[in-house]
């Protein structure tokens, strides 16, 4: 019987595959039409009959309403469902996926007799939780239990640290799959193998390729060819030709990887009842270029997870080439290239189409299978055991508590563990059961093998009793896996957008993080329409609304006893368990109430068409003013970041994505999410543009504190100038810059309340905003009033005055739903 989960799935958007660790092996395990691989595609031409993998790739390009693949792309979005139009069934993306996990699921049946309870299944380190919990969810639908779910990268790692002997090495996996990519930094230090970092695109992949070739090659071909008019993927009328296409695309990219040039062959139907056969030879460097802004976004994501490691490419031993991609001869060149690649020895000893499976089976095997909890029979004794199933150490602790039947004193009792068959062999001394039963034994391990040690339960006798399970297993191998990280940080959306994270990409998982912020209105119980929102956001992005919403905490009027006054302290709890569950709780101590964050993975959407092209033409504008702005001022950062958006051809790729979005919900996601990117990336380079500005602005800051130093300040004031000063020779960022015109500005305010001037100051912007006031009459008399006590040098009044007109801002420039900030005070104020 197993007592790990031992079985290992990559669910891949083109192909899938399982693998086991038996007798010490990481072994694929084959399907019935004898491939390691199973395509995922599933075909249901009529109700009651359902065919997955390769009987259904095959009629893909011929019943393409009967059979659906690459729909990895949509899991986890609400509404994606892929019609079967001769049996009428819908079917969403995970039960799609888990029609293809059943099938791999009945390939080890077939080999071990039986399914398997479990196993660990693969999603890219780009996937967002959303679509890790439909992962999840299609596990159970294809009748598995618990699976626990690791990273491809991580897995590929896994594989080839497997009984790897390398003390001291640093790895990076470059998993160019079907339908993502992801990039992780490895290193194998005190037998522990762990991902140092990783950056990834959930929708960069080798069938972008495919539709590419269709695309920008073989689709101008055919329209010259039959004289087709509008032959665009977009057109409705031709949606069978171009699946037809990029069939034969695919083929022929498999072909090049072997062969200078490929001949590919298509049925083309005219439109009008004809149909014509297309020929076209695909040349290798043809099919390069065409891939080049791909491989040119993946190298470059690689040298960002590099960076962001501290890195560099002398630091990696070796490129480790996973996913059907790495196959490509051009591909491969770039890479090995120091200039435009990444010049970092290639590693391709493992099956690139089957590494991550294996590797998903090598980290089963140091998973527990859930197994009931034995009682014992009467007159026996039953052990509940807590051990390493792998371990790099050679030594291992196993704990544990016997129970029997009917209860006994237990101090009567002691444990012994056996291994007389080790390499030496082993017997440990015998160890005192507690009152309660519990022990820890200490055992030695033979190196590089499994070591079964016999349960020896002995009675003050000296004699043995009968005691469920019988033995231990320990397996001592070199590389220990070290765990699963978190692969996005998740955080808050505070109320001037900005995104704060408590839990970090790379954390630990499980990891637990508690931050405090403050609110920023007040929330009156009188008041019911007024309340606080806290966003939950996953993502990496500093501007909120670049990344994922996945959770939302509300405090409203009625759930607090007292009134919160603004700056109310809310303590936030994130923890993530290492299946990825996410718990997010708000604590308000003012109150004694803690509000639990509604975390709905199941509502997220596909944008819309309309909606993606308008902000298609929104980052269309921003990227051609900023071009002029930065050629303007000459700064260079910022002409870097937009020549490097124009090298990776990210514009292309988003227009195609959106493009394609009419029709798929996959790229509509695709579409969203390189929109989101590339939003994220300008506001960097606006960020650069103003760079020269924000600089001008802390000068003249710092020279008015200065004088405001000289002549009010105190020695504490002066130590406090000169660290801003200091800062502010250092500051090269528009961010290092913002910070220390933040402080130079509670440094100003201080002092301009110290000498009188602060409120007069803040009614002047008051009064040069009145029109924004929600009650511009009532805003007129104060600012009046306030006028008149200027003029009579009633300060007190003044910031009376202020105090009323503060109440009148309006709501979304100071949004007292936004909910929290990180300050105290909140922003503007």
């Amino acid at each position: 019987m197993r007592d790990s989960i031992d079985f290992g799935i990559d669910l891949g958007t083109t192909n899938s595959a399982i693998a086991v660790v038996h007798d010490g092996e990481a072994q694929v395990i084959k399907n019935n039409d004898g491939w390691e691989y199973t395509p995922s595609a599933v075909w249901i031409p009529r109700e009651g009959v359902t065919n997955v993998g390769r009987s259904a790739r095959d009629r893909l390009h011929r019943e393409m309403d009967n059979v659906h693949a690459e729909f990895k792309q949509e899991m986890g979005l609400e509404g994606a469902v892929r019609t079967f139009r001769k049996s009428g069934i819908s079917l969403t993306p995970p039960q799609l996926s888990a029609e293809v996990l059943k099938s791999l699921r009945a390939d080890a049946a077939s080999r071990f007799g039986e399914p398997p309870r479990a196993a660990v299944i693969t999603v890219p380190a780009a996937f967002r939780l959303h679509e890790n919990n439909a992962t999840s969810l299609a596990a159970e639908l294809a009748g598995f239990g618990a699976c626990p779910l690791v990273q491809e990268p991580t897995a590929a790692a896994f594989a080839y640290g497997f009984q790897n002997e390398s003390a001291d090495a640093c790895w990076m996996v470059f998993d160019f799959g079907g339908g993502t990519f992801d990039a992780a930094v490895v290193s194998t230090h005190d037998g522990e193998l762990r991902v140092l970092d990783h950056e990834g695109d959930p929708h960069l992949g080798g069938k972008l390729i495919d539709w590419a070739i269709v695309e920008r090659v073989l689709a101008p071909a055919v329209a010259r060819e039959f004289g087709l008019t509008d032959f665009t993927r977009d057109n409705p009328a031709w949606r069978l030709n171009f699946y037809r296409l990029k069939w034969a695309a695919e083929e022929a990219k498999i072909s090049l990887s072997r062969n200078e040039k490929a001949v590919l062959y298509a049925e083309i139907d005219l439109g009008d009842g004809d149909t014509e056969t297309f020929e076209y030879t695909l040349h290798r460097d043809e099919a390069d270029r065409v891939a080049e802004p791909y491989y040119l976004r993946a190298i470059n994501l690689c040298r960002a997870a590099l960076s962001k490691a501290n890195l560099h490419t002398g630091d990696i031993d070796r490129l480790l080439l996973v996913g059907g991609a790495t196959l490509a001869p051009g591909l491969r060149e770039r890479l090995a290239d120091p200039v435009a690649g990444m010049g970092i020895e290639l590693d391709h000893i493992q099956d690139p189409t089957t590494v991550v499976a294996r590797g998903a089976a090598v980290f089963a095997s140091t998973v527990p299978l859930a197994m009931p909890k034995v009682r014992p029979a009467a007159g026996e004794f039953s052990a509940d055991l807590r051990y390493p199933l792998k371990t790099s150490l050679l030594t291992a602790s196993v704990v544990g508590r016997v129970e029997s039947a009917p209860p006994q004193d237990m101090t009567r009792f002691a444990i012994q563990l056996d291994n007389p068959d080790g390499m030496p062999p082993f017997r440990s001394a015998k160890v005192p059961l507690d009152a309660q039963g519990n022990f820890l034994v200490d055992v030695k391990l033979a190196e590089k093998t499994a070591s079964t040690f016999t349960l020896l339960l002995v009675n003050d006798s000296g004699g043995t009793e009968k005691i469920t399970p019988r033995s231990v297993k320990i397996t001592h191998w070199p590389q220990e896996p070290g765990g699963q990280v978190l692969t996005n940080s998740i955080g808050l959306a505070e109320a001037d957008r900005k995104f704060a994270p408590i839990l970090r990409k790379g954390s630990r998982l499980p990891a637990k993080e508690r931050a405090t912020f403050y609110t920023t209105a007040a929330l009156h119980r009188t008041d019911t329409t007024t309340f606080i929102k806290i966003p939950i956001v996953e993502g990496e992005q500093p501007v909120a609304d670049r990344n994922l919403q996945v959770g939302l905490i509300e405090i409203w009027p009625k759930d607090v006893r007292i009134d919160l006054p603004q700056g109310s302290e809310v303590e936030v709890t994130i923890e993530v368990d290492e299946s990825r569950r996410v718990t997010v709780v708000a604590d308000v101590p003012l109150v004694d109430e803690q509000f639990e964050a509604e975390i709905d993975l199941t509502n997220v959407r596909a944008r819309d068409t309309d909606d993606l092209e308008r902000e298609l033409t929104e980052v269309r504008r921003r990227i051609d003013e900023l071009r002029d702005s930065a050629g303007r001022t000459g700064f260079r950062p910022a002409l870097d970041k937009l020549d490097q958006i124009d090298g990776e051809q990210r514009v292309v790729l988003a227009e195609t994505a959106v493009r394609a979005a009419r029709s798929d919900a996959g790229s509509a996601a695709a579409a969203d999410q390189r929109l989101r990117e590339l939003q994220a990336e300008l506001d960097g380079v606006e960020a650069d543009v103003e760079l020269p500005a924000l600089r001008e602005e802390l000068d003249a800051l710092i020279k008015r504190c200065r004088q405001l130093v000289d002549r009010l300040g105190n020695a504490d004031d002066r130590t406090e100038f000169d660290e801003i000063a200091r800062r502010a020779s250092l500051a090269r960022t528009a961010d290092e810059i913002e910070a220390v015109l933040e402080r130079a500005a509670d440094l100003q305010t201080m002092l301009m309340k110290r000498e009188g001037t602060f409120d007069i100051g803040l009614f002047f912007y008051f009064k040069e905003n009145q029109h924004r006031m929600t009650s511009p009459a009532r805003a007129r008399a104060l600012i009046g009033e306030g006028d008149r006590a200027i003029a009579t040098e009633d300060f007190d009044a003044l910031i009376g005055i202020n105090q009323q007109l503060r109440q009148l801002w309006p709501a979304d420039l100071q949004e007292p739903s936004a909910g929290v900030s990180s300050q105290r005070n909140g922003r503007g104020w």
